[in-house]
């Protein structure tokens, strides 16, 4: 029983629980109707409405599509990019100005330069690319800077020329660090898309788009807005707990997790 109690899933659960029930508190305790917190059966009667409505799941779809195409342009970057650094030191030193730049630069500002060179629909994509490609390249840098000097020397020795050693030591080993990376940057990504859709406005269809037009219809009701919240949070936990699987899986951990 004392197993069982203190095992992760039944702490999540009743974690869970109780931020339902802080919820619930929070609602009743604030009051204003669904103008400031919206209680949680008005949310998920809104949920349920939306469910049945196909827009919503082209909303989710498009920012699903997204982050999948700005994750895609930074994974390719990240990848040419990452080995090289991770095949030449000095490159990898020459870079890190810019990645600090990228990594410490607030996002929401770059909305807005991206909004005038690319426009509200693509401006999301190139917030994911500027949030996932540091993630992305670390991750490739440190995978094929992980092989071991031992390793490079034997296949040295054997004659393997630097692209041999690249192609079938330093890539297959840093494989597991390229999809940690992958794992623990995605959730992150499609938070930022959302975020985006939400600054840059006439983006189309999207969560955040969904967001924006809910509040201009009618600002005195949030329950549709606490609803995409919902459907956002359960798409972020299925991927987190993909990265929780997929950690488990490869065995690593990353230090900044």
């Amino acid at each position: 029983m004392r197993r069982f109690v203190t095992s992760n899933p039944f702490l999540y659960t009743l974690g869970l629980a109780f931020v339902f029930l802080l919820w619930l508190i929070l609602s009743y305790a604030v009051g204003g109707g669904e103008l400031v917190v919206p209680s949680p059966a008005a949310t998920f009667s809104r949920l349920f409405q939306m469910l049945g409505d196909p827009y919503t799941y082209r909303c989710l779809g498009m920012t699903l599509l997204r982050t999948l195409e700005g994750f895609a342009i930074s994974f390719v970057a990240a990848g040419i990019l990452g080995c090289l650094s991770g095949e030449f030191p000095l490159l990898r030193s020459f870079l890190k100005p810019m990645l600090a730049v990228a990594k410490s630069a607030p996002t929401a500002a770059f909305v807005f330069l991206f909004l005038l060179l690319s426009g509200a629909s693509r401006a999301p994509i190139w917030i994911v690319v500027l949030l996932a490609f540091p993630i992305l390249y670390e991750s490739f840098a440190e995978g094929i800077g992980a092989t071991e000097k031992e390793v490079l020397d034997a296949a040295a020795v054997d004659g393997a020329n630097r692209i041999q050693r690249l192609w079938h030591l330093r890539l297959p080993l840093g494989v597991p660090y390229v999809i940690l990376g992958l794992l623990s940057s995605f959730a992150l990504s499609f938070k930022t898309t959302i975020m985006a859709e939400i600054v840059a406005g006439d983006t189309g269809p999207g969560l955040g788009s969904s967001i924006v037009a809910y509040r201009s219809l009618d600002p005195t009701d949030l329950a549709p807005i606490f609803a995409i919240a919902l459907i956002a949070i359960v798409v972020v936990l299925l991927l987190d707990l993909t990265a929780y699987i997929g950690n488990k899986v490869l065995g690593l951990s990353r230090k900044d997790q």
